[in-house]
């Protein structure tokens, strides 16, 4: 009779696999945030200097605002 134990190969392969699911689950999250600061920086992009400045911002200002999300 033979006795052959996974553990150790199991639990090797569970970190990798959370490593693994952990990587694109960064790698998605960041992916997503991404594209919401692309998005505010095209709305603020589009809007005229008069629009701008009524949020208390110039065109100078865009990319820190679509960056940091905060208008001032």
């Amino acid at each position: 009779m033979s006795t052959m134990t996974l553990t150790a190969g199991t639990v090797r392969y569970h970190r990798v696999s959370s490593s693994v699911a952990a990587f694109f689950a960064d790698f998605c999250a960041g992916a997503r945030d991404g594209r919401e600061i692309q998005a505010r920086y095209n709305v603020l992009a589009r809007m005229s200097a008069a629009e701008l400045g009524s949020l208390g911002l110039t065109r100078a200002d865009i990319g820190r605002a679509a960056v940091t999300g905060r208008l001032r």
